[in-house]
C-alpha cells in the first residue's frame, strides 16, 4: 500500500510542482513583486507537499488493490472519452464538455460522479496533441493515477484535473507529442481573468460547502454556467473568462478540512487566476492543466494558514 500511495502522491506533486515552477519562471521576468509573490506561492506549496507525506504512511486494512479500483478506472475512462467525444466531435468546447459531463455525472450516477468528473478533463485535452485514437491511452494512464492517487491530497480541489494532466502529459510524451504554448495575456485582461477567478471559486465552494451540493456539482454547475454565458456576454474575452471560471471551480471543490471558509478561498482565487497567467506559455493542450492550477493554489493556501496558526501558537 505504501507504494501504492507513494506512487500517486509523487505523480501529482510532480506534475503540479512542474506547472508552479513555469510560471515562477516567467514570473521573473515580470518584476519583483510577483516574482516575490508567486515565489511565495511556491514555497508554501513545496511546505504543503511535506505536511501531507505522512498521508502515504497512514494505516490500512484490506487488500492493495480491492476489487472497486476496476470499476474506478472504468468510470475515469468512460468520463474521458466522453467528455473528448462532446468537446471535439460535437463541438462543445473544453469547458462546457467538462461542466456538462460533470453534471449528468453528479446527478445520475453520483457514486461514480467523482472518477467520472476525473475522466472529463482528460477529454478536455486538444486534439492538436492527442488525437480521437490517442485519448484512449491517456484515458487509461488517468485511470491507473487515479486508483494509486486516491488515498493521497484529498480534500483538495483540483487533484483530479492533476491527475488528468499528469495522464495526458505522460501520454504525450510515450507518442512523442509537444505540448502547446501561448503567450502571457496583458493586465487589462488579466484584472478580469483574477476576478472572474476569485468569484467563481468563492461561488463554486458556497455550492459545495454551504448548500451541501457536494464537490463535483459545485464545480460543474459554475463551470458549465461560465462556459455558457461568459462568452455571450464578453465576446472578446469571453473564451478566456470561461476557461478560468472553470478552473477557478475545481478550487471551489475543496473540502471545509482543507479551506475554512470564503475569505480563504478568495485568496486561492487570486492564486489561481495569477497562475493561470503566467502559466500559460506551458503545458497547454493538456486536459486537466486548469484542475492543477486549482490543486497547487488551494495546498498553498491550506499550508500557510497551518503555518500561521502554527507560529502563532508558539508565540501564546
Amino acid at each position: 500500500m505504501i507504494a501504492k500511495r507513494t506512487a500517486g502522491f509523487l505523480l501529482l506533486a510532480a506534475t503540479c510542482g512542474l506547472l508552479f515552477y513555469y510560471a515562477l519562471a516567467v514570473a521573473l521576468g515580470t518584476g519583483a513583486l510577483l516574482t516575490a509573490l508567486i515565489g511565495l506561492v511556491a514555497a508554501s506549496l513545496l511546505y504543503g507537499f511535506y505536511l501531507e507525506w505522512p498521508a502515504v504512511h497512514a494505516p490500512h486494512e484490506g487488500p492493495v488493490f480491492p476489487a472497486k479500483d476496476l470499476k474506478l478506472l472504468v468510470a475515469v475512462f468512460v468520463g474521458a472519452l466522453a467528455s473528448y467525444w462532446l468537446n471535439v466531435n460535437m463541438q462543445l468546447g473544453a469547458v462546457v464538455a467538462a461542466a456538462l459531463v460533470g453534471v449528468l455525472a453528479g446527478v445520475l450516477l453520483p457514486a461514480y460522479g467523482v472518477p467520472i468528473y476525473c475522466g472529463s478533463f482528460v477529454g478536455m485535452a486538444s486534439p492538436k496533441i492527442l488525437n480521437q485514437t490517442e485519448i484512449i491511452l491517456a484515458a487509461a494512464v488517468a485511470g491507473v493515477i487515479y486508483v494509486l492517487a486516491q488515498d493521497v491530497f484529498n480534500g483538495f480541489g483540483g487533484k483530479l484535473g492533476t491527475i488528468a494532466c499528469g495522464a495526458c502529459c505522460l501520454s504525450a510524451v510515450l507518442l512523442g507529442h509537444p505540448l502547446l504554448t501561448g503567450s502571457v495575456p496583458g493586465w487589462d485582461v488579466g484584472s478580469r481573468l483574477i476576478l472572474t477567478s476569485v468569484v467563481a471559486a468563492v461561488l463554486a465552494y458556497y455550492v459545495n460547502v454551504r448548500m451541501g451540493k457536494g464537490a463535483v456539482l459545485g464545480s460543474a454547475i459554475v463551470g458549465l454556467a461560465g462556459g455558457l454565458v461568459l462568452p455571450a456576454l464578453f465576446p472578446e474575452i469571453g473564451g478566456s473568462l470561461a476557461t478560468v471560471c472553470i478552473c477557478a471551480s475545481f478550487a471551489g471543490m475543496s473540502s471545509k478540512a482543507r479551506i475554512s471558509n470564503e475569505v480563504a478561498m478568495a485568496v486561492a482565487g487570486v492564486i489561481v487566476g495569477l497562475v493561470f497567467m503566467f502559466s500559460s506559455p506551458y503545458m497547454g493542450g493538456a486536459g486537466g492543466k486548469l484542475g492543477t492550477t486549482a490543486f497547487g493554489s488551494v495546498i498553498a493556501v491550506n499550508a500557510a494558514q497551518k503555518l500561521v496558526q502554527k507560529v502563532g501558537g508558539q508565540k501564546s
